[in-house]
């Protein structure tokens, strides 16, 4: 075989000795030489030396194409809103997400509250039991160490009535996941807001021809419309499948990970006199928004197909956006015992955040569509 291979090297270096010395007689400048040598770059050094220049391909940088790796490219997202754009735009999501679940409940309201609100009573009796048998002071205990595992004892049971409505929902959320994803999913099909069912504004004409006269590549199809064909494409995927749960596993690692460390800040500042007990809680309410909001999207990134390092990036990416939307609910999921029965109004709102923070806009696609095809 290497007898075979030699002529066809030699051929290709006396080729490309040629085709420099040509190139050179032209007086074309080097880069121009260059490309004459032709794909393979063989060339001629001094007589004798022959030596063979392989073009490499520029590196990507994700890896191996940069579309395969970024999952806003892979999985066609929207770019994450700027600060400070990114607070208005989670807070908005909250509240007119709420609005949409209120105003279109979902037919498994009931059992989805009825098993949040189970597992959360269960983790909150049991939680504040173990704690304050562990942090309850003796009676030989000095006034310092009494004031430090009295302040601990408070920062903790505070905390800990931010976290376990969210291991209430992700316990249901793996053993009952067809409840969240249904309620997700009734709110993703909701008429936009100022739209009809049929796809009429409030005046009573089409959206089509009442974006007419607003841009002149309106799309003949309705927002809800265009919505509702994205849903069932949603809902036609097999998902994550058993993929599933590994991906549930990864986020409790990774959010038990964000709540170690933030579980000691949170002692520490509680110490702080006036202002330190409200810092505290402003650190555990972040971290509990941050990890409610992500749980809540479960559904939608399992049909979607986003695997966990997909998950992670998008939701660091909207980090603010994320963790401002999951304010209000995680404050009103701590409630004990009322808290838990929002969880079906939180599961449902997050389908705003579907389509605000993560899905891009789909009238903007059809007309991207549209100009491609034209």
């Amino acid at each position: 075989q290497m007898a075979l291979l030699a002529p066809s090297v030699a051929d290709a270096a006396v080729l490309g000795s040629r085709r420099a010395s040509v190139a050179r007689r032209r007086g074309l400048p080097r880069d121009a030489r260059a490309a004459a040598l032709g794909l393979g770059g063989a060339t001629r050094r001094g007589p004798g030396r022959l030596t063979t220049r392989i073009p490499k391909a520029p590196r990507a940088f994700f890896g191996a194409g940069d579309d395969e790796k970024d999952p806003f490219k892979r999985h066609r997202l929207r770019d994450p809103a700027p600060f400070p754009e990114s607070i208005g735009v989670g807070f908005q999501c909250a509240l007119v997400g709420a609005k949409t679940a209120v105003t279109n409940p979902s037919e498994v309201w009931a059992p989805m509250i009825g098993a949040t609100l189970v597992v959360a009573v269960a983790l909150d009796v049991g939680g504040t039991t173990l704690t304050g048998s562990w942090l309850n002071p003796g009676e030989d205990a000095g006034a310092l160490w009494t004031l430090v595992e009295r302040v601990a004892l408070v920062a903790v049971d505070g905390a800990w009535l931010l976290v376990s409505p969210l291991v209430a929902i992700a316990v249901v959320q793996q053993l009952l996941p067809l409840l969240g994803e249904k309620i997700l999913f009734d709110a993703l099909k909701a008429p936009p807001t100022g739209e009809s069912p049929t796809g009429e504004s409030p005046t009573g004409e089409s959206r089509s021809v009442a974006s007419s006269s607003a841009t002149s590549s309106a799309t003949p199809c309705t927002l809800a419309a265009l919505r509702i064909t994205r849903v069932a494409q949603l809902e036609s995927s097999d998902g994550l499948g058993l993929g599933s749960l590994g991906v549930a596993a990864a986020r409790a690692q990774s959010l038990a990970t964000i709540a170690g460390v933030a579980v000691p800040m949170g002692v520490g500042v509680s110490l702080v006199p006036v202002v330190g007990p409200f810092l505290a809680g402003a650190l555990a309410a972040a971290v509990a928004s941050y990890s409610l909001t992500w749980e809540l999207l479960d559904p939608y990134f399992d049909k979607a197909g986003l695997d966990f390092d997909a998950q992670e990036r998008v939701v660091r990416s909207n980090a603010v956006a994320l963790t401002c939307f999951g304010v209000p609910f995680s404050l009103a999921l701590a409630v004990p015992f009322f808290g838990p029965m929002t969880v079906a109004v939180a599961q449902g709102a997050a389908a705003e955040v579907v389509w605000r923070v993560l899905e891009r806009d789909p009238e903007a696609e059809a007309r991207r569509a549209e100009m491609a095809e034209s």
